[in-house]
C-alpha cells in the first residue's frame, strides 16, 4: 500500500510537472508568453524565512544559482505534493482505478487557486493577479496550463497500475 502511494506520487508528480514545463516552454517560444521565473520564486521563498511575505521589486537583479535551485526544487516538490494529495483525499483506490474527477479537483482547481491566492500575491502580483496589467490573460493562461498539468496527472496515473 505505502509502496503503491509512493510510486504513484513520484511517477504522477514527475510526469505531470515535466508535461507542464514542456507546455509553458512551448507557449513561450510560440506566442512569447513568459514562463514562470522559478529563480524569482526561489528568491521569494528565501525571503519568507526572513519574514518577507511579498517579493518587492527592490531587488531586480538576476536570481542566483541557489535561488534558481530553490525555485525549481519547490516547483517539482509541489508537483509531487499534488500527486500525493490525490490518493490522500480520494483514497488509495484511485491508484488502481484512476478516474477524471480527482485530477480535475487537485490538478486543475486546487493548483490554480493556490497559484492565484498564494503564489501571485507572494510574488507581488496581487490576489488573483490583480496588480498585473493583463490580469484576465494571466488567469486564463494559468487555467489552461493547470489543465495541461491535470491532464498529464491523469494520463500518467493511467500508466501506474501496469507498473504495480
Amino acid at each position: 500500500m505505502l509502496h503503491d502511494v509512493l510510486l504513484f506520487t513520484v511517477l504522477v508528480g514527475l510526469g505531470s510537472t515535466i508535461a507542464l514545463d514542456i507546455w509553458v516552454t512551448l507557449l513561450e517560444k510560440v506566442i512569447g508568453f513568459p514562463a514562470t521565473n522559478w529563480g524569482m520564486v526561489g528568491r521569494w521563498l528565501a525571503g519568507l524565512g526572513r519574514g518577507q511575505l511579498v517579493l518587492d521589486g527592490a531587488n531586480a537583479s538576476s536570481p542566483s544559482g541557489a535561488e534558481k535551485a530553490l525555485g525549481w526544487a519547490f516547483h517539482y516538490g509541489i508537483g509531487f505534493a499534488y500527486a500525493l494529495l490525490i490518493p490522500l483525499v480520494f483514497g488509495p483506490g484511485v491508484i488502481a482505478q484512476p478516474s477524471v474527477p480527482p485530477f480535475v479537483v487537485i490538478g486543475l482547481i486546487a493548483s490554480t487557486v493556490a497559484g492565484l491566492v498564494i503564489l501571485f500575491p507572494g510574488m507581488g502580483g496581487g490576489f488573483f493577479a490583480s496588480r498585473l496589467p493583463n490580469q484576465g490573460v494571466t488567469i486564463l493562461y494559468l487555467i489552461v496550463a493547470h489543465g495541461v498539468f491535470a491532464a498529464a496527472e491523469y494520463g500518467t496515473a493511467r500508466l501506474v497500475p501496469a507498473l504495480l
